[in-house]
């Protein structure tokens, strides 16, 4: 039974992490070291890189933070097979190391030094969107609720058991950005929670995680890295939920895009457009907790439809990709669905500067009734 005076100790730990997600971590952590329940020891983050665009080296997040901190930092480019490294941790006498979007994969043997383990926080409601692109899955399978989970780290990808778990909610039109940010906040929150309890009781964190196989999901989605061929939108194939869903999802990737006259355009905002009154998909599939038609039919306002109506009766057909409506009201595209539209709002043409819509419409001189490919 560990002793009152060694209840009491510091946790001994280093905290390993790189972008922003585990900036806003470590910042939690920073008030656990003011408040002696952690003695942090030092940072590891991935090593600065060149800026070619900028001309100088870039630190990341963390190591600003670290900097301004005053606390040591450590920038190996590799951890396997690194045993400079590993000897380094074992003379810190670690109770506990802390990975959040670290970067470089653990070894077993540095799994092993700390006595009570290794933490890490994962941007999802483990075991649903294991892998690297969690967030931006969270608005493609359009969820309502993602959340952050904190496990203990194994030597699989994102499979260690789960110690606690917060659900963060998820807008309908909400963008990767501010998702991220409030998944960053709460899983930062959540974090120094598990830190503190540890600190109170002093056993090793396997004690208190639960395997995730016996957690209960009716859909579990592993993510992928994002290539490019994901984020092409084909807005005669593409359902239009899953368009503005890439719109909202791959933003801060540059964003997605479709073909029009040769060259890709970049959407960077946009708003879903259901006319009801139209809407002749009557038995489109509901699944719980997913946002569906029904949850945009009320997007757009009675006068933009009105819009859309008239300048739609000019035009002798309608297909995918139409532009219906092309004036300072707005840029209204037709979908693969009738009764729904998109609303561009803000465009980024290859080799050209962001754009407001209506500078779009004037830049390429687009009319109703041209097709956006």
């Amino acid at each position: 039974m560990p002793s009152f005076n060694n209840l009491n100790t510091p946790l001994n730990v280093i905290f390993m992490g790189t972008p922003e997600i585990a900036s806003e971590s470590l910042r939690n952590i920073l008030n656990l070291f003011k408040t002696n329940i952690l003695d942090l020891k030092c940072i590891y983050t991935k090593p600065p890189v060149w800026d070619s665009k900028k001309g100088e080296i870039i630190k990341s997040s963390v190591n600003v933070i670290a900097d301004e901190a005053g606390i040591k930092v450590r920038t190996p480019k590799t951890l396997k097979s690194n045993p400079d490294e590993i000897e380094f941790l074992k003379s810190l006498d670690l109770d506990l190391i802390v990975v959040v979007a670290f970067g470089l994969i653990l070894s077993n043997d540095i799994l092993a030094i700390p006595k009570y383990g290794v933490l890490n926080l994962h941007p999802s409601l483990l075991p649903d969107l294991r892998g690297p692109s969690p967030i931006h899955y969270a608005i493609l399978k359009r969820v309502k609720y993602s959340g952050v989970s904190i496990m203990v780290l194994d030597n699989g990808i994102d499979t260690g058991p789960v110690i606690a778990q917060n659900k963060v909610p998820i807008g309908k039109d909400e963008y990767y950005e501010t998702l991220y940010k409030n998944l960053s906040k709460a899983g930062g929150v959540l974090l120094a929670e598990v830190i503190k309890t540890v600190f109170r009781v002093k056993l090793n964190v396997f004690k208190y995680a639960y395997p995730q196989s016996l957690i209960k999901i009716s859909n579990m989605t592993e993510s992928k890295l994002i290539g490019s061929s994901a984020q092409n939108v084909d807005f005669f194939r593409d359902e239009p939920l899953e368009i503005y869903s890439k719109i909202r999802a791959f933003r801060e990737l540059g964003g997605a895009f479709f073909m029009f006259k040769n060259k890709s355009v970049k959407l960077i905002e946009a708003k879903l457009l259901i006319n009801k009154e139209e809407f002749e998909d009557k038995q489109f599939e509901r699944t719980a907790g997913h946002y569906d038609y029904n949850d945009y039919m009320e997007n757009g306002s009675e006068e933009v439809f009105k819009s859309i109506k008239y300048f739609s009766e000019f035009l002798p057909t309608l297909s995918p990709g139409m532009i219906i409506l092309a004036n300072k009201s707005g840029l209204v595209i037709q979908t693969a669905k009738k009764g729904v539209y998109l609303s561009l709002f803000r465009l980024k043409p290859e080799g050209k500067r962001l754009m407001e819509y209506i500078d779009f419409i004037n830049g390429y001189r687009i009319k109703s009734g041209d097709v956006l490919k």
